[in-house]
């Protein structure tokens, strides 16, 4: 699902659109530019139920830390999920009824709108769950020591990241940021469902 969403969404780029947003441009990226909010969509359910698979299976002295990440997990989806619903939903018909009152605000073209905030901020938590988890996998195998390490250098990349674009862009990163903690949660997602789907299917009786 990750993948899919990714692959959408990279076919989505939208083109640089001047404030207030409702050039003439916009209305021919669409419906393109909105697909693929709905497997994302998706995939924020998928992300709370693979958490709740790894809270299932954490031992029981892990069992605060994974709870606490199950927590995250919930809100980070809850953000990322009303965000992609409003923008799949109530942007296109603004648009397409010509109601644009407030419109710039919450548009997706707008680099320093609510829609590029609200996905900074969930997907920042989503890092923060990847943090959270890391306590959960032990290190008696080579695979839950590479899921850790996975990670670990998803949140310290998310960190680090943000770090720079603020040095070098301060309050003006637009959707710079947006675009790099994006990739890195999606990568890692990626990359840790692989992991994850062998770590259960052996189970954790494995030494």
């Amino acid at each position: 699902m990750t993948v899919l969403t990714f692959a959408l969404a990279l076919t989505a780029l939208p083109d640089k659109v001047p404030y207030p947003f409702t050039g003439d441009g916009i209305p021919q990226q669409w419906p393109g530019d909105y697909y693929w909010l709905f497997p994302a969509m998706v995939l924020m359910l998928l992300f709370v139920a693979l958490v709740a698979a790894l809270h299932q299976y954490a031992p029981d002295k892990s069992k605060t830390y994974s709870s606490l990440a199950l927590c995250l997990a919930v809100i980070a989806a809850t953000v990322l999920l009303i965000n992609y619903y409003i923008q799949a939903v109530v942007m296109p018909t603004s648009l397409e009824k010509g109601q644009l009152d407030g419109w710039s605000i919450f548009t997706q073209y707008n680099p320093h709108g609510i829609f590029i905030a609200l996905e900074e901020l969930g997907y920042l938590l989503m890092t923060l769950v990847f943090l959270s988890l890391v306590p959960v996998l032990s290190t008696r195998t080579r695979l839950e020591r590479s899921i850790r390490w996975l990670f670990l250098a998803s949140f310290a990349a998310a960190v680090a990241s943000l770090a720079v674009v603020v040095a070098l862009r301060g309050m003006n990163r637009e959707d710079v940021f947006e675009i790099i903690i994006i990739s890195i949660a999606w990568l890692t997602l990626i990359a840790g469902g692989v992991l994850l789907a062998v770590l259960f299917r052996r189970g954790p009786q494995v030494a």
